[in-house]
């Protein structure tokens, strides 16, 4: 007997879509707003990036471990709104509200494609006694999904300044595009708008540079014109490559040889092969390096590195330039260790922990279909989106895995999975599948809330408005002026923030671990360190944490008393 789901399913689905819609967007501009002022080491590099625009210095965009196209974004922003140096980080929250927008709207895409992919299939099971999860539940989980991944996974995703909603977007819009393809849509204006998302996506992050010929692989199905398909796909493969070709010719030119980036490699080495991070940072720095620290003062040691790079810090903002010479090679042992702990820590501790109710809300939905041979024939239907999920997993797995990485990749997994429910047309069926769907949808948005209501939190994400807005408008009141140099005693990471806001350029710095050996030497010490800043081109010197029994009346305290500013010999305030 065949049972419509309800007459009213048109209206529901319409409500559940808007009410999905609202929670969102409230939720996102929430985060934007109580992250205003937050910034992270990676948002650093990212707006040095975005200054290219303002200098017409296009080169600058060009690096082969941050992507240039958010940063072009901002770039874009700052250059028509030109904000003062105190709401450049608004202005950049105000890009990643409008970016989230942007991956809703290919969320919203690729659902449809869902929901089409959904009824189509059951309208080839006429007169079976199975059906899909209707419309509006479909809508209702895969919102639930998209917030959980955006707000839980990406964890300060409109507060942290980064390509990773740039990426989500892109992912759903290309895995929209493949579920298109295979429902026969196959006009050219079509493939060539799915190169363009996949060449988009690699200049978002390099990891869609591979990924891009998994999606592409993942659209291939029979079809009565495999001629045309296969035109097709020629026709997204030569967009794709027209898009990327400018990064990926003008980063192998940079480095010497052929590659499309080099956060794979640097991640390889880093995690995997165990390699420093700054090898840079010793007296005696590693044969290997081609363009080793320079070091121009010894005990206390203090590095210079304002050239070749006139950046905020230059150490973070080319990663891939200081490192050069570190190789990275396989190691059995060390990647099992590696895979092993992506499975049991990030993969576990951020898809499966936190989400139970989703878990189980989906075993109720899976354990109602009548026989295994139907669940595992709808699989093999949802196997697009599996595949690219899962292939993205495998690939950060193997290198270095965080939740704001697989986030989208994660809920293409999920959207697989529901794609892939049957239920029978039964009335108890109905009332089941909706306290499931329920089951399955509301922890995910009250974990969403609780997540974008939180203070910021998570490595490297924090809110500078205190006392790094201080330090900035001391210096400007100081007469240290903007694109001045300085030099720095303490963590380069956390100096970054203000001379970021103060529009100055780390150009030498005393390591932390060297900081209580410069504080206890003689003063004839400290001052031939001075003069080697000064020879460096700094005009003063920023310390964090200075000492309360400071013994130069020379320093001037500030930032709440835990900086200290002191103006090098040959260049007063």
């Amino acid at each position: 007997m065949e049972i419509m789901w309800t007459s009213s399913e048109g209206r529901l689905r319409k409500t559940v879509r808007l009410g999905c819609w609202t929670i969102c967007i409230l939720l996102a501009l929430l985060q934007a707003w109580t992250g205003r002022r937050c910034a992270n080491p990676d948002g650093i590099s990212y707006l040095d990036m975005s200054d290219a625009l303002m200098r017409h210095d296009l080169r600058l965009l060009v690096n082969p471990l941050w992507s240039p196209l958010y940063p072009f974004l901002i770039g874009v922003a700052t250059t028509l709104l030109k904000p003062s140096w105190n709401w450049e980080l608004p202005v950049v929250h105000a890009v990643n509200f409008f970016v989230f927008l942007g991956a809703m709207a290919s969320f919203e895409f690729l659902l449809r494609q869902i929901v089409a992919a959904s009824g189509a299939e059951e309208a080839h099971e006429q007169g079976s006694s199975l059906s899909s999860l209707p419309a509006w539940a479909l809508e209702l989980i895969g919102y639930s999904l998209f917030a959980w991944s955006t707000f839980v996974l990406i964890g300060n995703g409109l507060r942290r300044i980064s390509p990773d909603l740039c990426v989500a977007a892109f992912v759903y819009l290309a895995a929209g595009f493949i579920l298109k393809v295979r429902a026969g849509g196959q006009k050219t204006p079509m493939f060539i708008a799915f190169g363009l998302a996949l060449g988009l996506g690699y200049l978002a992050k390099t990891v869609m540079f591979p990924m891009a010929f998994v999606f592409m692989a993942s659209s291939i199905s029979r079809c009565e014109n495999r001629r045309r398909l296969l035109i097709g796909l020629a026709a997204t493969l030569i967009v794709f490559i027209s898009v990327s070709a400018p990064l990926f010719v003008s980063i192998s030119e940079a480095l010497g040889r052929l590659t499309f980036g080099e956060s794979g490699r640097l991640n390889y080495a880093w995690h995997v092969n165990q390699k420093d991070w700054f090898p840079f940072y010793s007296s005696r720095p590693a044969s290997y390096l081609l363009h080793p620290m320079n070091r121009i003062y010894e005990n206390p040691n203090v590095f210079e590195f304002g050239k070749p790079f006139k950046v905020t810090y230059s150490l973070w903002f080319a990663p891939w330039y200081w490192n050069a010479g570190v190789t990275a090679h396989f190691d059995l042992r060390r990647q099992i260790r590696l895979i092993g702990r992506s499975l049991l820590v990030d993969y576990y501790g951020d898809l499966v922990a936190p989400v139970w109710g989703l878990i189980g809300g989906y075993f109720i939905l899976l354990f109602m279909s009548p026989s295994l041979s139907s669940v595992y024939r709808n699989f093999r239907k949802a196997w697009p989106l599996l595949l690219t999920g899962a292939s993205a997993l495998a690939l950060y797995s193997v290198v270095h895995a965080e939740g704001r990485y697989i986030a989208p990749f994660a809920v293409l997994i999920w959207l697989g999975l529901l794609l892939g429910i049957r239920l029978p047309l039964q009335p108890a069926s109905l009332r089941i599948s909706t306290v499931a769907s329920c089951v399955m949808a509301f922890p995910l948005l009250v974990l969403s809330l609780q997540f974008a209501i939180q203070p910021p939190s998570g490595p490297g994400v924090q809110d500078v408005g205190g006392v790094h807005y201080e330090i900035a408008q001391f210096l400007g009141q100081s007469g240290v002026r903007p694109g001045e140099a300085v030099a720095i005693v303490g963590n380069g990471f956390d100096n970054a923030f203000w001379a970021r806001l103060a529009r100055v350029h780390i150009v030498a710095q005393i390591p932390s671990e060297e900081a209580g050996a410069f504080w206890r030497a003689d003063p004839r010490t400290q001052a031939e360190v001075f003069e080697a800043m000064a020879a460096a081109g700094a005009k003063a010197v920023i310390s964090q944490d200075t000492p309360p029994n400071i013994r130069s009346a020379d320093w001037q305290r500030f930032g709440e008393g835990t900086h200290s500013l002191h103006f090098l010999s040959h260049s007063g305030p």
